[in-house]
């Protein structure tokens, strides 16, 4: 994991707990040894938040890094949509420059002077750029929200400080670099040093609370000094010691957080496990409803991570039918379903449908499986490899055929799958022989045009589903079938379990249709493939 955007991260989750607890006698006889775990919030500012996850500063600070990602570097445009885009539903505390700056659309900040608009500079950090490149793109981040050019000053105060403590300073001597060779508008460093030495031996919470508890630059800048400087002090040491101070404790502690990663090395290593939603490769999410995007070889995959409330007990893929997408409903509910029931469940839009790059005309059976071997990686990647595939209709043909690419995979299941992909010729009519003709056609299907290429029949021609079944091994399959299922008949469910080697198992999903549109229908898949994937999973 990146070394500063950990740091803060963990730092602004240890800091929830006491944040805007003003009350250090409070705070005192809520944590008597200091603050040394993550816990739920002293405040009623985050009433939904839980112990382990982040205020709303760290959770801008993730729509940076995620920006960053996604642009491949810094830029002001990827930073200013991904921030709106983050903020315009986000259902943690909106403080007043976020509310301002969303409503004037990004056009123009806020006039607010908080600390917090420098705070969420750790991911930028973590980039190889030059000093001035570093400084552009944290003034740039600050300025976004917050329109202070005392709070800019203080995001190229923090920069510079932190590529002095990289060639070997101390806290201190890097703190006068900055302070010296900086281009400050409105900031006196100078002069806020000097008032920090004055009071380093002195009882910090006397010192805290002279100084003054609240995110305004005048008051949290000079005591994010203090708790850098004083002696002996250490990444945990600091973080504790500014949480039992109290106020703005999140904004400092980003910040000091990314003093010591510079001098320290990997600090707060030992908290990231217990992040709340946390991947180890710097994706955050939440319980519930997390999208995400990740890179296909036909361009970007539109993606839906469902997280359970709890620790997840393993990771699923989840297959659409073949135009559905990943919002169609009954896949949304089984994959919400299996969330509830402890599956983190990671469902895409193929390439070509929904939001997903490409052109559905480029599309075929063989991307459908090139776009799973893409989500499983990821998982991979992010969280940990998948152990269960579900998938609907063609996504089941898909999960079959995708199965023996996962050595981690243990369970499969699938609703309403054809034996042979082949099977998806019979919708496409007469538009089979224009296709092979002209290289393409336009069909109707579920009461929408879709383009077909010749690529589409081709791949299904070249693809021996049966071959793949005979050779699938040590992996429980699960298949689940409508007798009534006017699309895909029944039979294909029996010729699926005829080709396959036990482990399997067959449920009639007596009464329902193909789409599982039928009120609860979903939900009892979820449950069904929930309790059995537990079983097979061990």
């Amino acid at each position: 994991m990146k070394r500063y955007f950990s740091a803060a991260l963990v730092a602004d989750a240890l800091s929830l707990g006491p944040h805007w607890v003003y009350n250090q006698e409070k705070l005192g006889r809520i944590y008597p040894e200091g603050i040394h775990q993550f816990t739920d919030p002293q405040s009623s500012y985050h009433p939904n938040r839980r112990a382990g996850e982040l205020t709303h500063f760290g959770d801008q600070m993730v729509l940076l890094e995620k920006s960053i990602q996604d642009a491949g570097g810094f830029d002001t445009k990827a930073w200013k949509s991904g921030w709106l885009q983050g903020m315009a539903d986000y259902d943690g505390y909106i403080d007043g420059a976020t509310k301002q700056t969303l409503a004037a659309e990004g056009l123009s900040p806020s006039e607010s002077n908080d600390l917090s608009g420098a705070s969420r500079l750790a991911p930028i950090l973590d980039q190889s750029i030059s000093l001035q490149e570093a400084i552009d793109a944290a003034r740039a981040q600050t300025g976004l929200t917050h329109g202070d050019l005392g709070v800019s000053d203080a995001a190229e105060f923090f920069v510079r400080a932190v590529y002095q403590l990289r060639e070997g300073a101390t806290i201190y001597q890097s703190f006068l670099a900055a302070a010296e060779e900086g281009s400050y508008a409105e900031l006196d460093v100078a002069s806020h040093l000097m008032t920090v030495r004055e009071v380093l031996n002195d009882d910090f919470l006397k010192v805290s609370t002279d100084i003054g508890l609240t995110c305004h630059l005048p008051e949290a800048f000079p005591l994010t000094l203090f708790f850098a400087l004083r002696e002996g002090a250490t990444f945990e040491s600091s973080i504790s010691d500014n949480g039992m101070a109290g106020g703005d404790t999140s904004a400092r502690a980003m910040l000091l957080a990314v003093l010591f990663a510079a001098r320290d090395g990997d600090v707060g290593a030992g908290f990231v496990d217990g992040l709340r939603g946390f991947g180890n490769r710097g994706i955050v999410v939440k319980p519930g409803s997390n999208h995400v995007d990740l890179e296909g070889s036909r361009g970007n995959l539109s993606g839906v991570l469902e997280m359970p409330e709890e620790s997840p007990i393993a990771f699923a893929l989840f297959a659409h039918c073949f135009t559905c997408g990943k919002d169609f409903m009954p896949g949304a509910k089984i994959s919400r379903g299996l969330a509830k029931c402890g599956i983190a469940t990671l469902r895409i839009d193929f390439s070509g449908v929904g939001k997903s790059g490409g052109d559905f005309r480029d599309t075929s059976f063989v991307t459908n499986l090139d776009d799973l071997k893409v989500a499983g990686q990821w998982l991979s990647e992010h969280f940990e490899t998948p152990k269960l595939l579900v998938g609907h209709s063609l996504g089941g043909a898909a999960v079959l055929a995708a199965a023996g690419e996962f050595s981690s995979v243990k369970a499969v299941a699938t609703i309403g799958a054809p034996f042979d992909p082949t099977h998806i010729r019979n919708l496409l009519g007469d538009a089979v022989a224009e296709i092979e003709t002209s290289g393409s056609s336009e069909v109707v299907l579920a009461g929408r045009k879709f383009t077909i290429g010749k690529r589409f029949i081709r791949d299904l021609h070249d693809h021996n589903q049966e071959d793949v079944l005979n050779k699938l091994r040590d992996t429980e399959v699960l298949i689940m079938h409508a007798p009534s299922d006017d699309t895909v008949a029944l039979e294909n469910a029996g010729k699926i379990y005829s080709a396959l080697k036990h482990p399997k198992s067959f449920v009639s999903l007596s009464g329902a249709d193909h789409l599982l549109t039928n009120p609860g229908d979903a939900e009892y898949v979820a449950g069904l493939i929930s309790h059995w994937a537990q079983r097979a999973m061990r």
